[in-house]
C-alpha cells in the first residue's frame, strides 16, 4: 500500500533505497504504510544507532551487573527487575527527529539505566520551570551544602543529617523564608576510590527576587555557612559555595546540569571485586532507600504542578524530554531488543 501525499505534509511515499531499512512506517492518519526511505531518514537513523550504542548499552550492560550483585546480596526480585531494565526500545523517527516512544524501565534506586534516564528528565523539568520562573522576574543562586566526608558505615546517618539540616533551614530559620521564594534540592553521593570515603552533599537551586542583591534579606557566603553550621549542630565550619546564576549564561545552564546529576554514578559501586561491589551496593541502599532523594518547594513546586509535570523521582522515564512529535508527521517505527549481549534492531 502507498501513503497518499494528501494525508501527510511529507513527500514520503519514494521506493525503499536500502533493505537494511525495514522498520514500519505510519502515516499522520494513524494508517501502516510501506517502508520509505530518504536521506534525512538516513542520517536521523544514524544518529539512533549511535545513541543506542553509545548511551543505552553501556548503561545495559551496568544495570546486568547491577543485577548480579543484587543476586550476591540474595536481593533477588530487585535483581530480576534491573536485570529486565531496558530490554525493549521502541522509537518514533520523523525526517527531523528521533523520539524514544516505549520502553521498559524498572526504576529500581541504583539502576545505572533509570538514573540516567531520571537526570535526563530532572534537567528537562528544571529547565523547565526556572524558564517560567524568570518569566516573573526571578533570579537564581546555586548552593552547595556539605558536611565532613564518612565511612561506608556512617553514610546513612549523614545523610540523614542533611535532610534534617536542610529541613530546619527551610522551616526554622526566618533569614531564610524571608530571602528565598523556593528552591530544587537535590543530594549527590561520591565515593573516592582512593580514601574509600563518602561524600554526601546537596545541591540546591534557589529562586530570590530581585531586591535580594540589595536587600537586608541578602545573605552573604559567611552567613550562609553559619546557618548551615548551626542547622547541622556541627562542631566545626562546613564548607560551602553560593553564587548567582546569570540569566542566560553557560553558568545557568550548568548549574542545571549539576543539581540533576545522578544522586550516585555506577562507577562509584560498580568497581573493584564482587565482595567490593556488594559492600558498596550495600552502603548506598542503606543510605537511599526511602528517602527522597530531590525536591522542589515554594515557588519551584507552584509552577512545577501549573505545568502539570510528573514526579521526577517516580514518574515516567521514557518521555524525558519536554517537546513530543507533532501528531501531524508521519514516522517511523524503529524497534530494538537485547538479545545476546546487544541491542538488536527488530
Amino acid at each position: 500500500m502507498s501513503l497518499s501525499k494528501e494525508k501527510s505534509p511529507l513527500v514520503l511515499a519514494h521506493e525503499v533505497a536500502s533493505p537494511a531499512l525495514g522498520s514500519s512506517v505510519v502515516g499522520c492518519d494513524g494508517v501502516l504504510v510501506d517502508s520509505i526511505t530518504t536521506n534525512n531518514f538516513s542520517m536521523i537513523e544514524n544518529k539512533l544507532q549511535d545513541e543506542v550504542a553509545t548511551k543505552f548499552q553501556p548503561k545495559k550492560e551496568a544495570s546486568l551487573l547491577l543485577s548480579e550483585v543484587y543476586r550476591q546480596l540474595d536481593l533477588i526480585s530487585r535483581a530480576f527487575r534491573v536485570s529486565g531494565c531496558g530490554s525493549y526500545l521502541e522509537y518514533h523517527v520523523t525526517e527531523q527527529e528521533k523520539k524514544l516512544h516505549t520502553a521498559n524501565f524498572c526504576k529500581d534506586r541504583l539502576c545505572p539505566m533509570c538514573n540516567w534516564r531520571r537526570s535526563l528528565k530532572i534537567f528537562g523539568q528544571v529547565s523547565q520551570v526556572m524558564n517560567e520562573l524568570e518569566k516573573q522576574g526571578y533570579q537564581f543562586l546555586f548552593l552547595t551544602l556539605t558536611v565532613k566526608n564518612c565511612f561506608a558505615s556512617d553514610l546513612s546517618d549523614t545523610v540523614q543529617m542533611l535532610f534534617d539540616g536542610w529541613r530546619k533551614l527551610y522551616h526554622k530559620k526566618a533569614i531564610f523564608r524571608k530571602s528565598v521564594s523556593g528552591s530544587f534540592r537535590s543530594l549527590e553521593v561520591t565515593r573516592n576510590s582512593m580514601t574509600g570515603f563518602f561524600h554526601p552533599h546537596l545541591h540546591v537551586v534557589l529562586a530570590v527576587r530581585p531586591d535580594y542583591f540589595s536587600g537586608r534579606n541578602y545573605i552573604s557566603q559567611a552567613e550562609w555557612g553559619r546557618l548551615w553550621r548551626s542547622c547541622c549542630d556541627l562542631d566545626y565550619d562546613p564548607i560551602i559555595d553560593i553564587r548567582k546564576i546569570k540569566p542566560g549564561s553557560k553558568g545557568l545552564s550548568g548549574a542545571v546540569a549539576e543539581a540533576s546529576k545522578y544522586a550516585v554514578k555506577a562507577t562509584d559501586f560498580l568497581k573493584g571485586s564482587m565482595d567490593d561491589m556488594t559492600d558498596y551496593v550495600s552502603a548506598f541502599l542503606s543510605a537511599l532507600t526511602g528517602r527522597r532523594l530531590c525536591s522542589m518547594t515554594g515557588c519551584f513546586d507552584k509552577v512545577r504542578k501549573q505545568l502539570a509535570l510528573d514526579d521526577v523521582e517516580n514518574g515516567d522515564l521514557v518521555h524525558v524530554e519536554a517537546d513530543e512529535l507533532r501528531a501531524d508527521l508521519a514516522y517511523m517505527v524503529v524497534r530494538y531488543c537485547w538479545r545476546s549481549g546487544v541491542y538488536v534492531r527488530e
